[in-house]
């Protein structure tokens, strides 16, 4: 492969602290070296372009607010994110007199997104939309909602969620895509797929008559910062520096990596 190209990966498992071990590895190994940011705060990261399905206990641990293992947010911490999602409509947007730099929260643009003719709601478009969907046995790729508004253009910290999909399966089981201009597989993942998972699940496919069996997650990129590099050794098991590696090729070969030269 040619290592001037992002490396891209597909994962699929209901194993959580398997996948997260897997691409955390595959990050620390394979990925491409990058700076990125703004040239008054540069960050140095690695990443590779990875799309995660996730079913079966995975889904039941992602609505559960369990994390990974070595994942540094886990327990109350994470439940309390996930019902950051499930305030009341009259209360999202309004803020919460913490200390974040954010102008926005996901929830906010998920039910009140900004348009010309006012606030929509896109969550109960989506629960309405699933409905229709099983009342009438019909698949659609229609049902679709959009995170990312030009009206943040410019700002230091544009929404790294940016889309997403409910899909009807067969019967009332339900696939949630979800599409991630930039994702960090050091701290913010898997809390973020926890809360965001939570919030469909009540708000949209339960009400629907539906079951969530499965999460597609696509991160354009998949990232750690360099500053994590202990953390993604205690994860992967493998050295930041791929020079230490090399003392292990013969367990690269194994696992599917070819030793950089």
């Amino acid at each position: 492969m040619n290592q001037k190209l992002t490396f891209v990966k597909a994962y699929s498992g209901e194993d959580i602290d398997f996948l997260y071990k897997k691409i955390t590895e595959d990050i620390v190994l394979d990925g491409k070296d990058i700076t990125f940011g703004s040239a008054m705060e540069p960050k140095r990261a690695r990443e590779i372009y990875a799309t995660i399905q996730l079913y079966g206990k995975a889904i039941d641990d992602v609505l559960a607010g369990k994390t990974p293992e070595n994942f540094r947010w886990s327990g109350d911490k994470i439940t309390d994110y996930q019902n950051s999602f499930l305030v009341p409509l009259s209360e999202v947007g309004k803020k919460q007199y913490d200390d974040t730099d954010f102008e926005y929260t996901y929830i906010e643009l998920m039910r009140k997104f900004k348009t010309i003719e006012g606030d929509i709601d896109q969550m109960d478009i989506s629960q309405k939309k699933l409905s229709e969907n099983l009342a009438s046995k019909i698949q659609s790729n229609q049902n679709v909602g959009v995170i990312y508004h030009p009206m943040y253009w410019n700002s230091y910290n544009p929404p790294c969620f940016n889309w997403y999909q409910v899909r009807l399966l067969d019967d009332n089981q339900v696939s949630l895509r979800l599409l991630f201009r930039s994702n960090d597989y050091g701290d913010a993942v898997w809390a973020n797929l926890c809360g965001i998972a939570k919030a469909f699940d009540e708000l949209v496919i339960k009400p629907a008559g539906c079951v969530l069996v499965e999460i597609i997650l696509t991160s354009s990129s998949a990232h750690i910062y360099a500053n994590e590099a202990d953390l993604a050794k205690k994860v992967s098991g493998f050295d930041w520096e791929r020079s230490e590696n090399e003392k292990k090729s013969s367990i690269l070969r194994l696992l599917g990596h070819k030793p950089k030269k």
